[in-house]
């Protein structure tokens, strides 16, 4: 395995750092009073240089992904995080599962506030895991189990809200017929069924919630569910990317308003004619952890300049070569003891919190930060942008870089949050000091941390921009690669001049059937083929 830069230049030793990246290294060593001071200061305790944050490595198959996280950093965790963290040995698998752990931990705490800009927001994260297959992904599933109880809940209070309105309802209609049979016995005085709600109101049905949504369903679905979960945070794990766009194709419709909405919390509104359904959602809040390949985010997002990329916070997962199951039952069985036990701290977290529905933003607890702090992380983010315009001029980073401030403070009350049930436990009183403050530790950490995401989000901008063309070429039409090919030509020939432009055998295969169907190419034998006369004829007199 070789380290390498975030823009891809390899060494040939595994030791040392790439040319490039020790040119970025004394560039901030000679300039970091004057530039990019900071960077040492926030992750002083935490590693032993600064740089190994952007340190980067090329992994089986090539893709230059950000290296992960030292153990150093995870040990400054509240027990929450860190404990369940401390049972993955893979240092990757660890990485990302922290990627994961922020919003599945902020879904669970809808009444707490962050102040950004002039507005109080909700603790909700949206974090994109990207790996290749068979890379271990699929142990965020994991994490997001610590929400089961929450889920369990509020989907058991809800089937109770339906089975009350079914009686409620039931008796509306007892009475409705009773109050009719007893006007058709005086026919002089007939009442019309629908005048009753006159004298007993119909009880309204209640919407189905839920704090989990369905990784597959409907758009308008979707949007039925944040509104009945009103001003709560709704929790949406998508395992795979894939399926949802090939959903995306067929059932699920356009919801990718809903994700562009729900970063900054901005009002969300649909309305159909099925069922007249109108729903106005003031605050639209979604945390979101979704896992695929990078094929998969890139049908998920397709242009980078469309303003969706940069709701998201991107961990990259590396290739594996092998695979280690070193898991026996007594590590299972206590990995199922860590997890149970740390779910059900966080359902009497949420329990605790739900005193304050319904009341105002500003009644609800919120992160107060000191003059210093927050003069520290705004002379920080200025340093952020400035390094990055430095190291990479050639990308447009200032958008996502800007949008982390708002996950930072988000970060930041689910670490403060935790730190508090460290001290108190869950009592009546956690939450009778309304005002949460966090440590100089903890703000260094998340700064660190955020630094990292950045540098992640950058390497898989760098993925995504860099096959943009060759994509494109794979879209090229039959005729168009008819013109590529010779008089007469093989399969394996056909394929070579495919690869040449981006095209996978299985589409140049496509290709062929499609042009020997239509007569323009003819098969002499099996995997031989050659243009039809009159094909040529009318090419040269073109």
């Amino acid at each position: 395995m070789t380290n390498t830069n975030l823009n891809g230049t390899n060494n040939m030793t595994e030791s040392n750092v790439n040319n490039q990246s020790v040119s970025y290294g004394d560039m901030l060593r000679e300039t970091q009073q004057a530039e990019f001071p900071l960077l040492s200061e926030v992750t002083q305790g935490l590693v032993d240089d600064p740089l190994t944050l952007m340190n980067a490595r090329a992994d089986e198959e090539g893709v230059v992904v950000p290296c992960a996280l030292p153990h150093s950093m995870m040990e400054q965790l509240p027990e929450m995080m860190s404990e369940p963290l401390s049972l993955y040995e893979d240092a990757d698998v660890r990485t990302m599962l922290l990627a994961a752990m922020m919003p599945t931990l902020g879904s669970a705490m809808s009444n707490v506030r962050v102040r950004h800009e002039r507005k109080l927001y909700a603790p909700g994260m949206m974090n994109v895991c990207v790996g290749p297959s068979a890379s271990g992904k699929g142990a965020v599933g994991d994490v997001a189990s610590l929400v089961d109880g929450i889920n369990e809940i509020v989907c058991r209070e809800s089937a109770q809200e339906m089975a009350d309105y079914r009686k409620k309802h039931a008796r509306y209609d007892r009475l409705g017929k009773q109050l009719d049979r007893a006007a058709r016995g005086n026919t002089s005085e007939l009442v019309d069924i629908n005048d009753i709600a006159n004298d007993v109101d119909e009880p309204e049905k209640p919407l189905r919630r839920m704090h989990k949504l369905p990784s597959k369903t409907t758009a308008a679905n979707y949007y039925r569910l944040l509104y009945a979960n009103g001003d709560n945070i709704s929790y949406l794990h998508i395992p795979e990317l894939a399926e949802m766009n090939a959903a995306n194709r067929n059932a699920f419709g356009d919801f990718m308003y809903m994700m562009l909405a729900a970063q900054n919390e901005e009002p969300l509104h649909t309305a159909r004619k099925t069922d007249d359904e109108d729903y106005h959602i003031e605050r639209t809040r979604l945390a979101l952890v979704a896992t695929g390949t990078e094929s998969s985010v890139r049908a998920f997002i397709p242009n980078l300049e469309d303003g969706l990329s940069t709701r998201f916070i991107y961990h990259n997962l590396p290739a594996k070569d092998t695979v280690r199951d070193e898991m026996d039952e007594a590590m299972a069985e206590a990995m199922n003891d860590v997890y149970a036990h740390h779910r059900t701290q966080l359902t009497e977290i949420w329990k605790e919190l739900r005193q304050f529905e319904g009341k105002a933003d500003e009644e609800m607890p919120r992160l107060m930060l000191s003059d210093a702090q927050r003069e520290m992380i705004n002379e920080y983010y200025r340093q952020l942008v400035t390094f990055i315009a430095l190291t990479q001029p050639d990308r447009d980073l200032r958008a996502p870089i800007l949008r982390t401030r708002l996950n930072l403070y988000r970060m930041l009350m689910i670490i403060a949050v935790l730190r508090r049930h460290e001290e108190m436990g869950v009592t009546e009183g956690m939450f009778a000091e309304k005002r949460f403050a966090t440590t100089d530790a903890d703000l260094r950490w998340a700064l660190a941390y955020t630094f990292y995401l950045v540098m992640q989000t950058s390497a898989m901008y760098n993925r995504l921009r860099a096959p943009m063309v060759v994509k494109m070429a794979t879209h090229i039409s039959a005729l168009g690669f008819l013109s590529l090919l010779p008089s007469s030509f093989t399969t394996e020939e056909a394929f070579g001049i495919g690869e040449k432009q981006g095209i996978k055998d299985r589409a140049v295969r496509y290709q062929l059937n499609t042009l020997c169907s239509k007569g323009y190419i003819e098969r002499i034998r099996k995997g031989v083929y050659r243009k039809v006369r009159r094909m040529c004829v009318r090419k040269n007199a073109a």
